[in-house]
């Protein structure tokens, strides 16, 4: 179908359906919202409102008593790159060479 012919059809369905059951009025009427003033209606109503203060609210806001929270301890000892840390595991040679494999 073209876009033409669905056109047609949706008129059509329309029309039919406006002579089988008749024409309704709008259940909402535009006249029964009151008129607010431009600056009011600026933004639409499910909109949040500007806040007048750039403060956060008291209930938001971080207590300053309160330790901070500790993740990893203060102090974190990382390994000397002079030394070598070796980690000694079951089956592993610890050994300064580089391991070859074995030639067979």
């Amino acid at each position: 179908m073209t876009m033409d012919e669905v056109r047609e059809f949706e008129r059509a369905t329309q029309e039919a359906t406006n002579r089988k059951i008749g024409v309704f009025p709008p259940a909402i009427s535009i006249s029964s919202i009151p008129l607010l003033p431009s600056s009011v209606r600026s933004a639409p109503s499910s909109a949040p409102s500007t806040p007048l203060s750039t403060d956060a609210p008291d209930f938001l806001s971080v207590p300053k008593d309160r330790p901070r929270k500790k993740s990893a301890p203060e102090t974190l000892t990382l390994p000397d790159p002079e030394k070598r840390a070796t980690l000694n595991l079951p089956g592993t040679h610890s050994s300064e060479k580089p391991c070859r494999p074995k030639l067979e």
